[in-house]
């Protein structure tokens, strides 16, 4: 009986049959990076998620700061009780306003200079500093106080009790019950 050959290495039959596969280090090594990189990846999306949450936060603060402010302006009886936290999109918000005269200082000669133009019986004595801060509620994640570390912000206005934002405003005063005698008070106790 003859004898059968062997093929040797360089034959390609032997090619066919000696091909290499992954090792189990190999393996190892590939599901190691490829958890690595999904690890990366998952964190840098929860990180993003977290920032927009927290601006999209304080985007609702400025908001109602902002609406707050104007309400002032134009009916300070209708804010909203400040013990009560103001509930915004998914959120809820608690509020400071602080109201502070303002004292302008000048220097003499434009005192003196400005004395004989028009409108110099305008008194600036009147104006006054509005400061509206808002911030995130503690039942929202944020703290029950101010705090600068939770999402905030904070408004400042100068304005002038006198004077109106639009023309609608007094006309809902003059309208109001009271309207006329609340805007003769105003003109009496902020004219000076």
């Amino acid at each position: 009986m003859p004898h059968a050959k062997t093929p040797s290495r360089t034959h390609p039959a032997h090619r066919l049959t000696c091909r290499r596969g992954l090792t189990f280090l190999e393996a190892i090594l590939a599901m190691v990076l490829l958890s690595m990189v999904a690890v990366t990846l998952s964190t840098a999306v929860s990180t993003m998620s977290k920032s927009q949450r927290r601006m999209d936060q304080k985007l609702g603060a400025a908001e109602l700061a902002n609406r707050l402010i104007l309400q002032y302006i134009d009916e300070r009886d209708s804010l909203p009780d400040k013990a009560l936290p103001i509930e915004y999109d998914r959120d809820l918000f608690r509020w400071t306003l602080v109201e502070a005269p303002v004292n302008f200082e000048f220097d003499q000669q434009s005192v003196e200079a400005s004395s004989d133009s028009v409108g110099s019986g305008v008194s600036l004595n009147r104006i006054k500093l509005i400061t509206i801060r808002v911030w995130l509620g503690a039942d929202s994640g944020g703290s029950r106080s101010f705090t600068p570390d939770v999402p905030n912000v904070v408004i400042t206005r100068l304005i002038d009790p006198l004077a109106f934002s639009n023309p609608d405003s007094l006309e809902t005063l003059i309208n109001k019950p009271g309207g006329i005698e609340k805007l003769f008070e105003n003109f009496l106790n902020n004219s000076e």
